[in-house]
């Protein structure tokens, strides 16, 4: 340690000792910031800085050592010449951090808080002045100088500090006290607390970047099913199946197959389309919902009645179905080399009959990929088309708690295995049925779009 960080320490523990609680002790403080706006930001620094919320800042230069002023101004400690005064050091300390403090967002506008400066010199005593000898300097007055006998004992401190106190609020016309609130934006400032975490929206952001590189699973599967034409996929929420359907149907379209890809949620259809938007297919890509896909070809052969108002469940059920099976009667022409269906699981038994009869060979292409785990309309009838099967078992796309936390509810064969093991990335809000539940949900809601910065569009609810 050296003599000046042994004088700065000394001074430090000494004021400590001195002090009242209402007064907050901040040593080595160092900023960055402009002197105004546009000006390039400059370093700042202060040996000691203290706070009181009547009272307000006194920002205190320490010099070790013995010092000396010439004739021409210039102070040396020793035989060391200083680049300036310690009084200018520390009143340009004092105005800079003024100035930073006034920049802060929640500092009350045109508020200029009480200021002062003074210099500790811990090495020498006033006294040693020769008598009659009343100023140091045209800037440092005595009574800002903290010298080794002001700090003698703790009533000397506090006489001193009284006095410089005086010194700078004379009759209080220059500078407003701090307050609480004020002393709670400087300790905000100059002793600042936080922990830093990446928000959920740049964990999504890295989620994804993480999902390209999860395709180099899904090349494997897709290796491994190459030649089978008609196939069952079962896997878990995250196992890459809706991928898995987008990489196949690009794959079989680019190599001329007119392709259909269908699913039941029409979020869903519209991921799928922009995802395959770019796939040169000489024979067509169609990604239809299955009602729309029952409107489209319904319209097309004319058997789609004129919808009702108010829809009922059985337009959706009953209706639709029956346009796309008298539809598939009068359009002969209107046929897949390849069917592809996701979200199997919410799609009704006879509907897959359907969807079967528009392939242009009962042997073509004909995918359904499914989580019985997440059929939540109808029961999940896929085992029942009897077709071979292909199970995933591992969770690509969530990190491993969620991936945990959602293995609950999965009811294949096979335990799911999480890929990726980060931890720590779910969260579980307890709430009574009805109204606290919603009330849960609003607040979980702002929190992610507010406080986590993701986009409305990267939410679900279900």
């Amino acid at each position: 340690m050296t003599e000046g960080e042994r004088a700065e320490q000394l001074i430090e523990q000494r004021l400590r000792a001195a002090l009242d609680p209402a007064w907050r002790v901040y040593a080595n403080v160092h900023w960055t910031g402009a002197e105004r706006p546009g000006a390039p930001p400059r370093d700042g620094e202060a040996d000691l800085v203290l706070v009181h919320p009547e009272h307000g800042l006194l920002v205190i230069e320490t010099k070790a050592g013995a010092p000396s002023r010439d004739a021409q101004g210039r102070w040396f400690i020793g035989t060391i010449p200083l680049d300036r005064s310690p009084f200018e050091q520390a009143m340009k300390s004092k105005h800079e951090l003024v100035q930073q403090l006034q920049r802060l967002p929640d500092w009350p506008p045109h508020r200029h808080p009480l200021a002062g400066h003074a210099v500790a010199l811990p090495s020498v005593d006033l006294e040693s002045l020769p008598r009659g000898h009343a100023l140091l300097g045209p800037d440092a007055e005595r009574r800002l100088v903290l010298d080794a006998t002001a700090l003698e004992s703790v009533t000397a401190i506090r006489r001193w500090l009284d006095a410089l106190i005086d010194y700078w609020r004379a009759d209080g016309t220059r500078g407003d006290a701090i307050g609480e609130a004020g002393m709670a934006i400087v300790d905000g400032f100059l002793a600042p607390t936080f922990s830093l975490r990446r928000l959920v929206k740049g964990k999504i952001a890295d989620d994804e970047e993480t999902l390209v590189r999860a395709t180099t699973d899904q090349a494997r599967v897709m290796r491994a099913t190459r030649s089978m034409r008609q196939l069952e996929i079962v896997g878990p929420a995250g196992s890459g199946k809706s991928m898995l359907v987008a990489a196949r149907a690009r794959d079989l379209a680019a190599q001329g197959y007119r392709t259909l890809v269908v699913c039941f949620n029409q979020r869903l259809a519209a991921s799928l389309a922009t995802d395959l938007a770019d796939v040169k297919a000489p024979g067509g890509l169609e990604v239809r919902t299955f009602h729309r896909l029952c409107e489209v070809l319904g319209a097309k052969a004319k058997t789609l009645p004129k919808r009702p108002s108010p829809i009922p469940q059985d337009w959706f059920d009953v209706t639709l179905p029956g346009a796309l099976a008298a539809a598939i009667e009068r359009l002969p022409d209107e046929r897949f080399h390849a069917i592809l269906v996701d979200e199997g699981q919410d799609l009704a038994r006879p509907w897959f009959t359907l969807l079967r009869r528009l392939l242009q060979d009962p042997d073509d292409w004909f995918w359904v990929v499914h989580d019985p785990g997440q059929a939540l309309r109808t029961p999940d009838t896929v085992a029942e088309l009897r077709l071979p099967c292909f199970e995933l078992f591992e969770n690509l796309r969530n990190p491993g708690s969620v991936a945990k936390l959602s293995s609950r509810f999965y009811r294949g064969e096979v335990a799911v295995a999480a890929v990726r093991e980060e931890t720590g990335r779910h969260r579980i809000q307890v709430a009574e049925p009805g109204a606290p539940t919603l009330e849960q949900l609003r607040l979980e809601l702002h929190r992610l779009r507010h406080d986590e910065g993701v986009p409305p569009w990267k939410i679900a609810v279900l």
